[in-house]
Parts: structure tokens; sequence; C-alpha cells
């Protein structure tokens, strides 16, 4: 059996090897990276493009759901940054620093593009978008915790009176 690594180029397989908060500041310093803010800067006035975007996000989790590197917490990171995206696109939340909801939309960008730092392709290509992901939302805790109180603001809550049983005779 051919070893995995080989797959790999030296700077990949010493990537691995690095805690998440290194592989995330790692790839938030990439050209890639801040070509995608740049771009990002761009897109955030564009709803459409914006919602464009989160499909993108969208299509892209369910073709790779199986994958083990997507783990609940990733998923539920995705889904705070597809949603959050999708509000401030729309006006309804902006509750987020400007440089807040765009390292999101570009650590989305990142996620779906087709060229990144360790391709999707191969085994562990997922590794690298998770860590970016991953960095973004540790960095930007507060706000995207305050966006979730205010998401669970909107919720309409309904109080529905109790109903004594009925006594059977």
């Amino acid at each position: 059996m051919e070893d995995k690594n080989k797959e790999y180029t030296k700077e990949q397989a010493k990537f691995m090897e690095e805690d998440e908060e290194e592989r995330g500041l790692k790839i938030a310093d990439t050209w890639l990276y801040k070509i995608f803010v740049k771009g990002a800067y761009r897109l955030i006035n564009k709803p459409l493009a914006v919602f464009r975007l989160v499909k993108q996000v969208i299509a892209h989790v369910q073709r790779y759901s199986s994958v083990k590197e997507l783990t609940k917490d990733v998923k539920e990171h995705l889904g705070v940054f597809t949603r959050l995206v999708h509000r401030y696109a729309t006006g309804e939340y902006r509750g987020i620093s400007l440089k807040g909801v765009v390292l999101t939309v570009a650590a989305l960008m990142y996620f779906v593009a087709p060229l990144d730092f360790i391709p999707d392709f191969l085994i562990i290509g997922l590794i690298d978008d998770i860590a970016l992901m991953m960095w973004v939302y540790k960095n930007y805790r507060d706000e995207f915790e305050k966006f979730l109180a205010w998401e669970d603001e909107q919720k309409v809550r309904i109080d529905i009176p109790e109903v004594p049983a009925e006594k059977e005779e």
C-alpha cells in the first residue's frame, strides 16, 4: 500500500501537522484568500451575487455531506455563515462589523472555490477550508453569537393556553 502523504507536497504535509488555529491563520494569510477578501468587499453589496454564493455553499455541503471532515460543528458554522450573509445582504441584519461579514463571505468563497491550498479532490482536501472557517468563527465568535441571539429573537412564539383534559365518565 502506498503512503498517502506522497500525494501531498511537503508544504501540505507540514500544514496537516499544525493545529487548527495555525492552519486557519496560514490560510488567511495566503494570496488566494486575500483575493477572495477583495472580491467579498465588492460582492457584499450585491444581494443576488450573495444569494448565488449561498446556493453554491449549500450545494457544496450536500456534495461532501458524507465526508468525515464535515463534522456537526463545521456544518453548524456553515449554517450560521450562510444565514448571516443572507440576512446581511437583504438588509435584515447589520449587527456585524463590515470586516466580519467580508471575512465570512471570503471564507464561503474559499470553501466553494475549486482552487485552494489543498485541492478538495484529495482525501484531505477540505481540511484547509475547514481550518479557515474555524479561524473566522473563532475570531468573530462574539459577533456570530450576537447574530444567533438576534435570530432567536426573530422566531415567532405563540403561547397556547393549556386546556384541561376532559374527565371520562
